[in-house]
């Protein structure tokens, strides 16, 4: 019995001494990852500035960042202009000729470099210049980023409106807006959260994935374990709402209609994975959606069959992300600059 109180300290003084070794451990791995790995330390890798009032969320100005993946599908630079917006041209150079495109993370150029997205393909094309204002969001964002650009120098006359509609479709007449921020959202559980705040914060957390990744039964198994979800979990599949494709159409056609707009209608990936049910109800809202959107008196460039017309639409995307690869990019500008050049 005397000699227990010597036990118990002696219990705790290794334990500390044990918390303290994995705590200089993981600093020292931390640290030599960030010495050796510059280009994985996440302050320097893409983000965004929360918007304020009539700002938009946007890039941090002036700013040179990369954007890396760590399955290895893309490793990018990026470069924020003086506004916040992925694009090398001043908008206070622009002319009513000139085009702008407003979209989401995709028309962003997620995970290509800028020279390779289809904004820029298309610029290439027509000999005009292409301003791209896309920044990660929904429609209901488009209009005041475009209303920033122009209290920055931007003539609006020619506007290009993409983005995948399908995954903003609600009904909008029902302040959509409130019924968003009331929707319950899945909770990404105490894994989760740790595994988002190392994804930000950890230079060696972004090594160790990177290798996993690489390896095929290191993968196998973090799968298994639920530390890692397959590329095609991350497929948001919309039920068939006829009322809600006819309000998005509509709260798309009211801002559509303010300028000359073409409206580039990114598919989803649902038409072409998942069950079958799952694609036939994609490809039932995708065609109904396009049709209405016509019938309001709108341009129109339906991106899908491009995609579909060499029989492999995946290699559109990139293996582990839901993004375009380049050669989505490649398809989705060929199918602009067709559009744009056909008889009337």
């Amino acid at each position: 019995m005397k000699n227990q109180p010597v036990k118990i300290r002696s219990l705790i003084l290794n334990g500390v001494l044990v918390a303290v070794a994995i705590v200089v451990s993981i600093a020292a791995a931390e640290y030599g990852t960030r010495l050796l790995y510059p280009a994985l330390v996440p302050s320097g890798h893409l983000r965004f500035v929360q918007g304020k009032g009539s700002i938009p969320a946007l890039g941090p100005k002036n700013t040179q960042l990369r954007q890396i993946k760590n399955t290895g599908d893309f490793d990018v630079s990026v470069n924020f202009n003086k506004y916040g917006f992925r694009d090398s041209k001043d908008l206070s150079n622009s002319t009513p000729q000139d085009y702008f495109l407003v979209g989401d993370s995709i028309s962003f150029g997620w995970g290509v470099e800028e020279a390779e997205r289809y904004s820029n393909l298309v610029q290439a094309a027509l000999k005009r210049n292409v301003y791209n204002l896309s920044v990660p969001g929904g429609i209901n964002q488009f209009e005041k980023v475009i209303n920033f650009a122009i209290k920055n120098g931007a003539k609006v006359t020619n506007l290009f409106l993409a983005s995948n509609l399908v995954l903003g479709l609600r009904d909008y007449e029902k302040n959509a807006a409130r019924e968003q921020e009331n929707k319950k959202q899945p909770s990404a559980g105490i894994l989760g959260a740790f595994k988002s705040y190392l994804m930000t914060n950890s230079a060696f957390y972004f090594l160790v994935t990177s290798l996993v990744h690489k390896n095929e039964t290191l993968r196998e198994l973090a799968v298994d374990f639920g530390l890692i979800r397959p590329n095609l979990e991350g497929i948001a599949y919309v039920s068939y709402s006829r009322r809600k494709i006819e309000s998005t159409a509509r709260f798309t056609a009211r801002l559509a209609k303010k300028f000359n707009t073409t409206i580039i209608f990114v598919p989803s990936r649902a038409l072409w994975f998942g069950t079958n049910e799952e694609k036939k109800t994609a490809d039932r809202i995708h065609r109904e959606f396009i049709a209405f959107l016509r019938e309001l008196g709108l341009d129109v460039v339906d991106i899908r069959p491009t995609f579909e017309e060499e029989g492999n639409p995946w290699k559109s995307f990139f293996a582990n992300d839901g993004h375009w690869a380049p050669k989505g990019h490649e398809l989705a500008a060929r199918a602009i600059i067709q559009h744009l050049k056909r008889p009337y």
